[in-house]
């Protein structure tokens, strides 16, 4: 939409969180809660979003996303003080203008369009009802079943109850935030300058502010470790429901635990104890066996691996290969019906196809200071136990005896053995016990 600008609230500290981090870059489904409001936003293909952080995030936190506007909030004064640093940057007042929170990461992209609908004297608001007692601030509605305004719980006298509740997310035009925003007092017990405040000043200028009703769930606030686990679970269920609903078979979904941007083909089988984390695609009629890990991989088709089996970032598994128990593959190609099924550790390796690699093999691809390739081509087969010291290439066909430790390149249908001579000490037992 050419005709909307975002402004992402994201400068709080986070205190309740008790960690050295950011609160708004805190991980749910491998993804920061920050990435996920923004993934949100840009799907409305906005003008501009303008991501109002603190100068620590701002050191910390990178997008290469061209269309991303970095806002310093130097003082933190409140919410309306936040917004207001994003005015020099609304240059249309006839535009649009979406405020979200880089703590809400759940809101859903048809919300998001409901409300950036509005027409001219209009704003939008989100709200959410919630019987028990809360730190939400509360918005009161008029006769006409608008928003009169909206009272941060801090301000509420004790026995004030009410059920609707502010999400804090709301759509107008440039021109009535720019009018009504720097009317804005922070005359309260914080002495901050709230957002919120801008609906009464509205409604007393004739603009009708209406209520979009959600579910709690969809704008929850994420403020300390539990909030984060809670989120953590609620978002877990809904990628499990996703797949299952696209054909991934699951045992016991419960004990899979995926990322925001996993990628699954159909009938897929995930048995129990998984754990996949970011940028995995997995290709159809895959089978991941019990206690493995994956991240940043790519698998294809028909591919077995596992149980206990680790596939760390840069790998691929072409298609109908194998890995087995008790495998780690790090930045490594392992091509078609190839099978490392053993015990073994691959990294930075050029595997080719119809490779068998025996049990307790090593690609030994660190010196110390540089990590070095080693590559086997089409064919070869690697006896159990052998070293193979990078840089290094088994040929075409190529033979490793058992127990070796290759350093020197293995020519094409060649038999490479490195081995100390087997010697036998006759009587040892009796001279042992002499």
């Amino acid at each position: 939409m050419e005709n909307i600008d975002v402004i992402i609230l994201a400068a709080g500290k986070g205190t309740r969180m008790y960690s050295s981090i950011p609160k708004v870059l805190h991980e749910v489904g491998s993804q920061s809660l920050l990435n996920h409001v923004i993934t949100t936003a840009q799907k409305i293909k906005p003008k501009k979003i303008h991501l109002v952080v603190s100068e620590e995030i701002s050191k910390i936190y990178t997008n290469a996303d061209k269309n991303i506007n970095f806002v310093i909030q130097k003082n933190r004064k409140g919410t309306a003080d936040a917004i207001s640093q994003c005015i020099p940057y609304l240059r249309q007042n006839n535009n649009k203008v979406l405020i979200l929170y880089g703590d809400v990461p759940f809101i859903d992209i048809s919300t998001i369009k409901k409300l950036v609908s509005i027409k001219k004297e209009e704003i939008k608001l989100l709200c959410f009802n919630k019987e028990e007692k809360n730190s939400y601030g509360k918005v009161i509605l008029g006769t006409d079943g608008n928003v009169s305004e909206v009272i941060e719980q801090k301000e509420l006298k004790k026995k004030d109850h009410f059920l609707l509740c502010n999400a804090g997310i709301f759509c107008l035009f440039i021109k009535d935030l720019k009018k009504y925003l720097p009317l804005i007092s922070n005359k309260n017990k914080k002495k901050e300058f709230y957002a919120t405040d801008i609906f009464k000043i509205a409604t007393n200028n004739n603009i009708n502010v209406k209520p979009e009703i959600v579910s709690e769930g969809e704008v929850m606030g994420v403020n300390d470790k539990e909030d984060l686990a809670t989120a953590e679970k609620a978002l877990q269920i809904k990628l499990r429901q996703k797949f299952l609903k696209k054909g991934v078979t699951m045992i016991d979904p419960e004990t899979v635990y995926l990322s925001s941007d996993t990628k699954i083909g159909k009938d897929v089988v995930l048995q129990p104890f998984l754990f996949i984390g970011p940028k995995v695609t997995i290709d159809n009629n895959t089978i991941i066996h019990s206690f493995s890990h994956l991240e940043n991989c790519r698998i294809g088709k028909n591919v077995q691996i596992g149980p206990y089996a680790r596939i760390r970032p840069g790998t691929q598994l072409m298609d109908e290969s194998k890995v087995g128990n008790f495998v780690e593959i790090k930045n490594s190609k392992i091509n078609k019906k190839s099978k490392v099924n053993h015990l073994s550790y691959v990294g930075d390796s050029n595997i080719g196809q119809l490779v068998n690699v025996g049990a307790g093999t090593i690609t030994c691809n660190y010196d110390g200071s540089k990590k070095h390739q080693t590559k086997i081509e089409d064919g070869a087969f690697i006896g159990s136990n052998s070293s193979l010291v990078a840089p290094v290439t088994i040929g075409k066909n190529a033979y490793v005896g058992s127990g070796s430790t290759i350093t020197k390149d293995v020519r094409a249908n060649s038999l490479a053995v490195e081995r100390s001579i087997q010697m036998s000490v006759k009587n040892w037992l009796r001279r042992k016990k002499k």
